[in-house]
């Protein structure tokens, strides 16, 4: 049996009174960019993979079912690949930065914590890469 509109509004204001504290994790991102110190870097490039969470109130989304109330997950790859195609830098520790600044500026999040791997690096030995994690407050 269906609950009336009345009742089921009352429900639904009730249980989003209760704060829910979740993780949105988008992982994996891949992009080919041209960052890094040396000339060789910025002219032939890398890998670069990136993850991120965002800690937020899920509790408007998840009780009410509704994007509107949520991170918008592909404007959170579109802020990610616009700095990774953007203009070259020199650290991927700027890249992290400028991530998790860009993604904090724009969404209601309480914390935003950025991973950036690169996959090459100019290190005497062999490594599968190196990798910097940042987290805004």
């Amino acid at each position: 049996m269906a609950k009336s509109s009345s009742s089921s509004e009352k429900n639904s204001s009730e249980e989003i009174i209760s704060r829910s504290d979740g993780a949105i994790r988008i992982l994996g991102m891949v992009f080919q960019a041209n960052h890094g110190c040396g000339a060789a870097e910025k002219e032939v490039g890398a890998t670069f993979r990136v993850d991120v969470e965002l800690m937020t109130d899920i509790s408007k989304a998840a009780q009410l079912d509704s994007l509107s109330h949520t991170i918008d997950v592909s404007a959170v790859y579109t802020i990610v690949k616009s700095i990774l195609e953007g203009p070259s830098v020199d650290l991927i520790e700027t890249l992290a930065w400028k991530i998790a600044k860009g993604i904090s500026s724009t969404f209601e999040v309480e914390t935003v914590t950025v991973n950036v791997h690169k996959d090459r690096a100019p290190m005497a030995g062999v490594t599968s890469g190196y990798e910097v994690e940042v987290t805004l407050y």
